[in-house]
Formats: structure tokens, sequence, C-alpha cells
């Protein structure tokens, strides 16, 4: 299995949403690590499942909802390290 970094998920994450981010006048450099998706208005709760299944299968996993506290779900920094470190077969990536 090769590498996953948190700069690959990010720039996977961030992609997906690159319309929605256009749509805010947001370009990716302006999402920073404690950016919220949800709270800036970028996705809504339909949002978050369709990137959570993007995500999911761009990255050959399952996100355990379990292991991810829920306030940290749309938070990009917090995201993306755990779906990294999930993509490495680590459990709790945050």
């Amino acid at each position: 299995m090769s590498q996953v970094s948190i700069d690959n998920v990010r720039a996977a994450v961030l992609s997906q949403l690159e319309v929605a981010l256009g749509a805010r006048g947001l370009k990716s450099q302006d999402v920073t690590d404690d950016f919220d998706l949800l709270t800036e208005g970028v996705i809504d709760s339909l949002g978050i499942v369709t990137l959570i299944t993007a995500v999911e299968q761009h990255f050959a996993i399952q996100i355990d909802f379990e292991e991810l506290p829920p306030e940290q779900l749309t938070v990009i920094g917090p995201f993306c390290r755990y779906v990294a470190a999930k993509s490495q077969g680590n459990g709790d990536g945050c």
C-alpha cells in the first residue's frame, strides 16, 4: 500500500470542493487547517455525505464515526489527518 500523506488527502478533498469553495469566493490556499466547511457554508449536510463517500472511494477506506469526533468531521485539518492515518491502516488519526 502506498503512503498517503495529509497533503495528498487535503488536495483530494479541496479538489472535490473546488466548485463549492469558488462559489463562496475562496481558493484552496484560503482554507486553513481549522477551516470548518459546514460553519463556513461551503457544504451542508448532504455535502458532508457526498464528501465522505468520495473520500472513502478515493482512498479505499471506511470512515468510522466512532473514531472521528463529529465536531472534527467538517474541519479540514483533523479530517485530513484522520483519512491519511486510516489510509495507512492506523486506527485513530486525530
